[in-house]
């Protein structure tokens, strides 16, 4: 006999479980530094609230949202002052990258966001997160352009260059 007819089970919905939190800093896709914003369980708990970019909206951080703006905008400052600075140093560069390839220009790979951020770090010594890099998608030898989202609606474009590794 079935545990639904006998009683036992009850049809359960599940929901998904998301949690009110305060943004600390801007972030593509959320929202705005001093924003109450809504997200899941896990994203906050694993994430967000750990990296120190959200707090968790409960009543007293609601209520001492006010005295944590003057922060939290000083805090959003010196974000828009430090992506500023690497776009300044970034602007007019470009990125070379040498991949094997066959004798018709078609790699043997493609290029990702991970090697762009390898390449920053070891030519400008600027260390950034690959999820930050659009680009699409490279499969063979030649020019292209990526955009690197620095901090909120700050950006900028890089010119991607494949050659052939000797």
């Amino acid at each position: 006999m079935l545990l639904k007819e006998r009683g036992i089970l009850h049809s359960c919905h599940l929901q998904e479980n998301n949690m009110q939190i305060i943004l600390l800093e801007t972030l593509n896709k959320l929202g705005k530094a001093g924003e109450i914003v809504s997200v899941k369980d896990g994203f906050a708990k694993n994430f967000l609230i750990p990296q120190k970019k959200a707090i968790i909206a409960n009543k007293k951080n609601r209520d001492n949202l006010a005295s944590k703006m003057i922060q939290i905008e000083e805090n959003n400052e010196r974000k828009i002052r430090e992506a500023n600075e690497i776009k300044s140093k970034l602007e007019g560069k470009d990125i070379i990258i040498q991949m094997e390839a066959n004798e018709d220009g078609n790699l043997y790979g493609n290029v990702g966001p991970k090697q762009i951020t390898d390449n920053l770090k070891k030519d400008h010594s600027i260390d950034l997160d690959p999820a930050n890099i659009l680009l699409g998608n490279v499969k063979e030898l030649g020019d292209y352009t990526v955009i690197i989202r620095l901090y909120d609606e700050i950006s900028l474009e890089l010119r991607l260059e494949i050659t052939k590794k000797t």
